[in-house]
């Protein structure tokens, strides 16, 4: 009963999470896009896109280890735990501001993105406040505060989207540098909330903790070193566009893009409260709860992303022309083709996180780096011959490749019956449609 209330309250709190963020991103999306032109759009886009990278790399480098080093430890190792994971967050943090600084200029010409560079150094004025709210957000689904998290996530997403929402209603261009100052606002905002949320689990013990900073170092690299690669391939047909063609092909390219992150809401939903339990039971000896955990993670995340991708086939024409107008409808057949990605995202997401679960993040990273490499060559050869729809099917071969290697050598640590997977998928939709009639009646 307790392990059930834990998937239902933890999977509640980061569905919510996910979607009213994903919500909130999209509808700003619809609106960013009559505010500004495509040529600025396709320039925030790459600021965005550079922001998240750096983000995700120091999640990445933070969270698996923190969690899995803080869970079951007394308070007095939990202290030393936070102190080393803050104290590499800041030096990794410096790290990143100064390449930033040195780099802006190069990577504004080098993309054909006039003004990217003064947002970019814009932006690296919150990235010190930044290592605090990281901290809390790991630190939060170390404690399995779920609730905690969410509240922390829509802190930032609702301020930038009601900044935007003004913008529109009010019929007022704005600059881009603007955007970027209410976004880094947007971040401090967020930040308090993080801060408040962790109050009762925030502890930090002073001093040099030799130990943890090299336990949480070596796993944190692997994690960091997927994360920033797995990033870069996710972003590597916006900055190929921009470099081999121009921004407005990064605008058409994220106009598809943002209907396929609604795929990730679940994928990555799912995939944040597995790892918990699948690294636990790992290093209990549970072998095959740690199998059954993935079939049955995998099997929900089928279950959603299926009719995601039937949808996108039959209905991408009209899709594309509410969310973004008529500007942007050569993004149409790209999104056909991206859309295909949902069928292969769960199998490649959870068997890297479970690689992660299992101890082998150096394998998971080695995967994620051949994805980024000959992701970029076939991302560069079919872009150079087939335009903007080379981005797209240089994403689906890349993602299909790696997603089938990382399944073949999960299946060496854990063991893992697909079809059981399937039949889980298949399984989720009389309960899905029993649950919907239920609430229906109850609406009656």
């Amino acid at each position: 009963m307790a392990n059930q209330k834990y998937w239902l309250t933890s999977g509640f709190y980061t569905m919510m999470h996910r979607g009213i963020d994903f919500f909130l991103g999209f509808v700003g999306f619809m609106l960013l896009v009559r505010i500004i032109s495509p040529g600025e759009f396709g320039v925030w886009v790459l600021l965005i896109t550079i922001t998240a990278i750096v983000e995700m790399a120091r999640n990445g480098f933070l969270q698996n280890g923190m969690i899995k080093f803080l869970i079951g430890r007394n308070i007095k190792t939990q202290s030393k735990i936070q102190a080393s994971a803050l104290l590499q967050n800041a030096l990794l943090t410096l790290i990143f501001m100064v390449m930033i600084w040195i780099s802006a200029d190069w990577i504004e010409r080098i993309l054909h993105a006039d003004g990217l560079a003064s947002i970019l150094k814009i932006h690296t004025y919150v990235l010190p406040v930044l290592v605090i709210h990281t901290h809390n957000l790991v630190l939060m689904q170390a404690k399995y505060d779920f609730k905690a998290y969410f509240l922390a996530g829509i802190s930032k997403s609702m301020p930038f989207f009601l900044m935007v929402l003004y913008f529109y209603i009010d019929n007022r261009s704005t600059s881009l540098e603007t955007l970027t100052w209410l976004q880094n606002l947007a971040w401090i905002l967020a930040t308090m909330m993080s801060c408040y949320q962790v109050r009762r689990h925030f502890r930090v013990r002073g001093g040099w903790h030799r130990y943890w900073n090299k336990k949480i170092f070596h796993f944190g690299k692997y994690v960091f070193g997927t994360n920033l690669i797995s990033m870069l391939t996710n972003s590597l047909d916006k900055f190929l566009l921009g470099a081999l063609l121009s921004p407005v092909q990064v605008a058409m390219a994220n106009a598809a893009g943002r209907v396929m992150n609604m795929v990730e809401i679940p994928v990555n939903s799912i995939a944040s409260i597995s790892y918990p339990k699948a690294a636990a039971s790992f290093d209990k000896k549970h072998f095959r709860e740690v199998g059954e955990t993935y079939e049955k993670t995998l099997g929900m995340m089928l279950s959603m992303t299926v009719p995601f991708w039937i949808f996108n086939l039959v209905f991408a024409h009209y899709i594309v022309l509410i969310i973004a107008g008529e500007e942007y409808l050569d993004a149409v057949p790209f999104l056909r083709i991206v859309a295909f990605t949902a069928l292969v995202k769960p199998f490649d997401r959870q068997s890297g996180v479970f690689l992660d679960a299992v101890g082998k993040p150096f394998v998971n990273m080695l995967m994620v780096t051949g994805t980024f490499m000959y992701g970029a060559v076939l991302s560069w050869l079919f872009i150079q011959s087939f335009g903007l729809m080379g981005a797209a099917y240089g994403i689906v071969t890349a993602t299909m490749i790696t997603a089938a290697i990382k399944q073949i050598i999960l299946n060496r640590y854990i063991p893992i019956r697909l079809d059981r997977a399937f039949r889980h998928a298949r399984d989720n939709y009389p309960r899905l449609w029993k649950t919907f009639i239920a609430a229906l009646k109850k609406a009656d």
